[in-house]
């Protein structure tokens, strides 16, 4: 018998002509795989490799104490991305780790997928590889990395135990048996070669159920920007038809209490306060911006803080959230800084 080439191929005439090609297709599918397995890290090689694209994320409330802690990764030179839920009724939010703290500002939100890019000035960490949700498979390994209540960089290890579609068989979310807590929310979910294949978004607690943890696919994190954009205006333009629909008040007709007097509304700018008055009249939930130039901000609806800041922070400098609902907010004590003061 001839000795082994080392080739994966077999030779032209180990095959009959009519088998060949699909002898060759078929080999080639081995060797793909064969060489993938090869190409697996180990465990301490994947934190190696990943550990620097990932940070804790510390939101501070509007008393200026901890609000509340997740995680967030680096998909670009300044940007990271997390879940929205860890940044919500936030006044600022810091990237951590170690002794390295940065301020960072929403630049995208995404609620309804729960993916809020944000910007960090000064910034400039290694981002991660992301993997095609088409590659992923039930029953792979894969390693969550992030800071489960606030224990900053841990990794888990576990397994694809199903990836969940929807009606149309689109991935929609990532199952895994990997562990997280509190505080990994916004952390990266990697396969064997570390790729980020997921955002860890949430566990499902239940008294007869384990490992019931989800991540939201990394394929979507592409879409962040443009659903962000589409999402703005088009509340922009309910907002602006509501406006024009509404008929001027006619002079005999009663006019409305006014609102309490915002405790601060001398800090608001002549323009500042107009919008501030016709804000006051709108409904619940709402959040007003401000900005420098005596420019503003306001959104009604869910998530209003977060689409505000969003439309204010792409159109001007400084913004800031000035009231959520009828209340405005305080400004923490010893800094003059409201919400969204972040840089």
């Amino acid at each position: 018998m001839a000795p082994s080439t080392g080739s994966c191929f077999p030779s032209e005439g180990a095959a009959r002509p009519v088998l060949r090609s699909a002898l060759r297709l078929a080999v080639a599918a081995v060797c793909g795989l064969v060489a993938a397995q090869a190409a697996a890290l180990e465990p301490a090689e994947i934190f190696e490799k990943v550990s620097p694209s990932v940070w804790e994320v510390r939101v501070i409330g509007p008393d200026g104490k901890g609000l509340s802690m997740g995680s967030a990764v680096v998909i670009g030179d300044g940007v990271v991305i997390t879940n929205c839920h860890v940044l919500r009724g936030g006044k600022q939010v810091w990237l951590k780790r170690g002794n390295a703290n940065f301020g960072a500002r929403l630049q995208y939100p995404d609620v309804e997928r729960d993916l809020c890019q944000l910007r960090v000035a000064d910034f400039h960490y290694p981002p991660v590889t992301l993997a095609p949700g088409s590659a992923l498979v039930t029953g792979q390994k894969v390693y969550a990395i992030g800071n489960p209540l606030g224990l900053e960089l841990t990794i888990s290890e576990g397994l694809i135990p199903s990836l969940r579609t929807d009606d149309d068989g689109r991935l929609k979310s990532v199952q895994t048996s990997a562990a997280i807590s509190r505080g990994s929310s916004g952390g990266g979910l990697f396969d064997a070669n570390g790729r980020l294949i997921g955002i860890t978004d949430h566990q499902v607690v239940l008294t007869l159920g384990q490992n019931l943890n989800f991540a939201i696919p990394a394929d979507w994190i592409a879409d962040v920007p443009a659903r962000a954009q589409k999402a703005l205006a088009a509340r922009a333009a309910a907002a602006s038809a509501v406006v024009a629909s509404t008929p001027a008040p006619q002079s005999a007709a009663p006019t409305p209490a006014p609102a309490p007097a915002p405790r601060h509304q001398g800090e608001l700018g002549p323009n500042q306060q107009t919008g501030f008055s016709v804000y006051l009249q709108k409904t619940w939930p709402k959040a007003f911006v401000a900005a420098d130039g005596d420019h503003y901000y306001y959104w009604t609806g869910k998530n209003a803080e977060l689409y505000a800041l969003s439309a204010c922070q792409e159109r001007w400098q400084n913004c800031s959230v000035y009231a959520r609902n009828n209340t405005v907010v305080e400004p923490v004590e010893g800094t003059g800084e409201r919400p969204g003061a972040a840089r």
